[in-house]
């Protein structure tokens, strides 16, 4: 019985020792990111951005497609820096794609020849130009995916490298505005929550019962007043709707992609008239337009205000502007109708 004892806890011990190991010394996994991975710039000014890759093994060759918001921000040169992770190689670097209208950039290089590298460096630095305030997030598009616009990094025998995409955020404020930080509770966790406004933000509270995160801003009366805050997505994430007072501003949409987002928090821009209002923020669904976590006729009847509207008519809602494409028409519509009936239980 010791003997058979002894050997079933070698065993076990080998066991561990198998599933330990590979843990201890394996590599950590190839990263594709941006740095700085969270810029704030100000209106009119450029913003340099480098695509970084972090523990690659024999890389010959890259490509990166990256998405962004053109309505934000316009991309003005992608450049290959003499300091890039392929320093001291012969290059093939043809000339960029920058597609400014829908937002989509591509860029390649290449060393002439059959050699790799290894290591953490920079592949191209991306300079944009801000348009208006706002978020953009930078997206790398088909990752892993050896294609005209696929984002992928290769070795020497054209093996695509597996590697983890990032997510970057750029965010474009004003020159008036004020960065301040606060801290919620979230069942355990104290969390924190940023601003960034030409607003006195005061009075941060969050309802762990009700998902709701509300404030004041106050500002000059008529004057036009922004926002962007940055919510960890833990305390409410996939569709949130903004309230100033009882008056619904904007919503964001995950499914929709206007919900700004870098995988860990997400990113809200709003405006609004100044005074003193009290700002709501709540997770709902998507279709409520109203703030009452339902879709119902009264979200239907505020979209048809607004219907056949744009930017510059009078009777337009950013709200009811569902898809945020400057236009309130059956796409919009129809995103209501599908979801018609539905409601959230906080």
């Amino acid at each position: 019985m010791n003997i058979l004892v002894k050997k079933c806890m070698q065993l076990t011990i080998l066991i561990m020792i198998a599933i330990i190991l590979p843990k201890i010394y394996a590599s950590p996994s190839t990263k594709l990111t941006f740095q700085p991975i969270l810029s704030t710039t100000q209106l009119n000014e450029h913003v340099k951005i480098n695509v970084t890759v972090i523990n690659v093994a024999n890389l010959n060759n890259w490509q990166i497609t990256v998405k962004f918001n053109p309505k934000i921000i316009t991309c003005i040169n992608i450049t290959v820096p003499e300091d890039n992770i392929f320093y001291g190689y012969n290059l093939f670097t043809p000339t960029p794609k920058i597609d400014n209208e829908n937002g989509q950039l591509s860029a390649f290089c290449a060393i002439q020849g059959t050699v790799g590298v290894s290591g953490s460096g920079t592949l191209c630095t991306i300079t944009f130009e801000s348009k208006i305030l706002g978020i953009s997030t930078l997206n790398f598009q088909n990752p892993n995916v050896y294609s005209i616009d696929g984002t992928y990094l290769q070795d020497p025998n054209y093996n695509l490298i597996p590697f983890e995409p990032a997510i970057g955020v750029v965010q474009i404020i004003g020159s008036d505005f004020t960065e301040n930080t606060f801290t919620i509770n979230h069942g355990t966790e104290t969390l924190k929550i940023k601003t960034l406004s030409n607003s006195t933000i005061s009075s941060l509270s969050y309802d762990q019962t009700t998902k709701i995160l509300s404030y004041q801003a106050t500002g000059p009366d008529g004057t036009k007043g922004a926002c962007i805050i940055t919510i960890p997505q833990r305390i409410m994430n996939q569709t949130l709707i903004v309230l100033s007072d009882t008056t619904p501003l904007k919503t964001f949409i995950r499914e929709l992609n206007t919900l700004p987002e870098n995988g860990t928090h997400n990113f809200l821009y709003y405006a609004y008239s100044q005074t003193t209002h009290t700002i709501k923020i709540l997770q709902t669904i998507t279709g409520d337009i109203t703030g009452d976590r339902k879709v119902d006729m009264k979200d239907v009847a505020t979209a048809s205000k607004s219907f056949g509207s744009t930017p510059n008519s009078p009777n337009y809602r950013l709200v009811a502007d569902i898809n945020q494409d400057d236009k309130v028409d059956m796409k919009d519509i129809s995103i209501i109708s599908k979801n018609f009936g539905k409601y959230l239980s906080p």
